[in-house]
C-alpha cells in the first residue's frame, strides 16, 4: 500500500515496478503453499458441515423461501456457504440436498463430500486466504516500507494455524482476510486524512472498507474485530492534538461510513434476517410451522437472535468440552501466551494436538516469538513516535493499536483451546514481529536514504 510521506511511504523509497512486483509474487507465493497437496490436507468435520449446507447458494434467488429461516441458516454464517456452493456449481459439482445438512447434525462424522468436491470447496478458502496476506502486505508497507511488508506477508504465509485454514472449508479464514483488508483500507484513509492529502475519490475506500467489513461479519461475528479495529484508530486520530480538527472529522466521518456500510452489507447478505415467506404457507407446513416466531421477529430481533445463538454455542461447547473449556483469566492468558505463539506461531506445527493444553514439544516456539512480540511491540512505539514528530501519520501506531486490540479482544472471550480461536492474533504479531526485524536490519545495514533510515 504506498503512501507519500517520507517516513511512511515505501513508494518514494522503492520505484512502484518493485511494489507490483513485490504483490505479483506474494500471489504466486501464497497460492502455491495454500494449494500444494491440498487434496491430501485431511477432511476437518466442520467442512462437511458448510458443504452440507452449500445448497444456500441456489435459495439466494429465493430469499424469502423458509428454509432461510431454519436451524442452520443461523448456525453457520452464510458467506462461506455461498463461495462453496458457487465453486461446486463452477466445477460441474451436484449441490448436496437439504438432506445432508441433517443428516450431518445428526452425526457430525457424516461426509457428505468426494474428494474432487472437498478440493472443490477449499479453493475459495485458498483465494481468500491469500488476499489476506496481501493485506497484511499492505498494513506492514504502510509503515515499515516494503521490507517490512514482505517480512510480514512471509510470516503469514509460513503460519502453521493460517496456512491450515486457508486450506479448509469453513469460515475462520475469510472473517480474517477481510476484516485485515478492512484494516488495510481504513488504513490508507486514516494516513490520507492526517496527512492533509485526501481527495474525494478517496471516500471509496471507506465505502470499500464498509463492504470488506460486512463480508467479514458475514464470515464469522468475530470478524466484527475489523471495524472495532478501524474504531481504534478513529479514537487515536482524535486525540492526537497535532492534526487539524477537519482531519479528524473526516476519520470520524469515515469510521460512522464504514459501520453503516458494513451493517448495509450484512443485512443484504444475509436474507435470515430479512427472509418473509408467507405465515399463511409456513402454518400449512408441518415441516416449517415450528419457525412461524421466527418469521415474526423483524430485523434487530433477528440480529439479537444471531448474536445470543452464538454466546450459547460458546457456553455449551464450554460444557460439552470440558477439558479445553478456558474459563478463568489465568487459564486464558496463559493458554494465549504459550498456544497462541507457541504451536499457532511460525515456529509451530503444520497440525497440533489440542488434548494437551501446555507442551514443550508443541509450543517451545512461544519462547522465542514471544519475545519477538514484546520487542517488536516497543520498536513500532519508537517508530510511530518518530512519524508523529516529524508531522507525519503515525502509521506504526495504528499498527500497534491493531495488534493490541486483537490480542485482548481474543484473550478476554476467548471460550475453548481450539486452533480457530488464536487465528486472529497471527496477523498482528507478525507485523510486530515484521517491525523488529527491520528495526535489526537498519542497525545492522544502516541506510542513509529518507528520514527513517529504512
Amino acid at each position: 500500500m504506498p503512501v507519500e510521506n517520507s517516513v511512511n511511504s515505501p513508494s518514494q523509497e522503492q520505484p512502484r515496478r518493485a511494489f507490483r512486483f513485490c504483490v505479483a509474487g506474494l500471489i504466486v507465493l501464497a497460492l502455491a503453499v495454500f494449494l500444494h497437496d491440498l487434496s491430501r490436507e485431511p477432511l476437518f468435520m466442520d467442512e462437511s458441515a458448510y458443504v452440507s449446507q452449500s445448497y444456500f447458494f441456489d435459495l439466494l434467488a429465493r430469499p424469502d423461501d423458509p428454509r432461510w429461516l431454519e436451524y442452520p441458516a443461523f448456525d453457520l454464517p452464510p458467506l462461506p456457504k455461498y463461495a462453496i456452493g458457487l465453486a461446486l456449481r463452477a466445477t460441474g459439482h451436484r449441490l448436496p440436498s437439504r438432506l445432508a445438512m441433517f443428516a450431518w447434525y445428526e452425526n457430525p462424522k457424516y461426509d457428505c463430500t468426494t474428494p474432487s468436491s472437498l478440493y472443490a470447496a477449499r479453493i475459495p478458502s485458498v483465494v481468500v486466504g491469500t488476499i489476506g496476506v496481501l493485506a497484511v502486505f499492505g498494513l506492514a508497507c504502510a509503515s515499515f516500507g516494503i521490507r517490512g511488508g514482505m517480512i510480514a506477508a512471509l510470516l503469514m504465509i509460513a503460519n502453521p494455524l493460517y496456512r491450515l485454514h486457508a486450506r479448509r472449508a469453513m469460515s475462520d479464514d475469510y472473517a480474517e482476510a477481510f476484516l485485515l483488508l478492512t484494516a488495510a483500507l481504513a488504513l490508507r484513509f486514516w494516513m490520507r486524512a492526517l496527512n492533509g492529502r485526501l481527495r474525494r475519490r478517496d471516500w471509496l475506500l471507506a465505502i470499500a472498507a464498509g463492504v470488506t467489513g460486512g463480508l467479514a461479519v458475514l464470515s464469522k461475528l468475530n470478524g466484527g474485530l475489523g471495524l472495532m479495529i478501524v474504531a481504534g484508530w478513529v479514537a487515536l486520530a482524535v486525540i492526537l492534538p497535532k492534526f487539524a480538527r477537519a482531519a479528524k472529522g473526516r476519520i470520524v466521518a469515515m469510521g460512522v461510513l464504514a459501520s453503516i456500510v458494513a451493517y448495509g452489507v450484512f443485512v443484504v447478505g444475509n436474507p435470515f434476517l430479512t427472509a418473509s415467506p408467507p405465515l399463511k404457507t409456513i402454518a400449512a407446513s408441518r415441516a416449517y410451522a415450528p419457525l412461524r416466531p421466527i418469521a415474526e421477529l423483524g430485523l434487530l430481533g433477528r440480529t439479537r437472535m444471531l448474536i445470543d445463538h452464538r454466546v450459547e454455542v460458546s457456553r455449551i461447547g464450554q460444557q460439552r468440552f470440558e477439558a479445553d473449556a478456558l474459563k478463568t483469566w489465568a487459564d486464558k492468558f496463559s493458554t494465549v501466551f504459550v498456544q497462541g505463539f507457541g504451536r499457532f506461531g511460525p515456529f509451530g506445527r503444520s497440525h497440533s494436538d489440542s488434548t494437551i493444553r501446555h507442551d514443550l514439544s508443541q509450543d517451545w516456539g512461544a519462547a522465542l516469538y514471544l519475545p519477538m512480540f514484546f520487542l517488536g511491540a516497543a520498536v513500532t512505539f519508537r517508530r510511530g513516535l518518530r512519524q508523529y514528530r516529524c508531522d507525519e501519520s503515525p502509521a506504526a501506531w495504528a499498527i500497534l493499536i491493531q495488534a493490541t486490540i486483537a490480542f485482548f479482544t481474543v484473550t478476554l472471550f476467548i471460550p475453548l483451546a481450539w486452533d480457530r480461536y488464536f487465528l486472529s492474533i497471527q496477523a498482528g504479531s507478525a507485523l510486530l514481529a515484521a517491525g523488529l526485524i527491520v528495526a535489526v536490519w537498519d542497525r545492522l545495514l544502516p541506510r542513509t536514504v529518507g528520514k527513517g533510515g529504512r
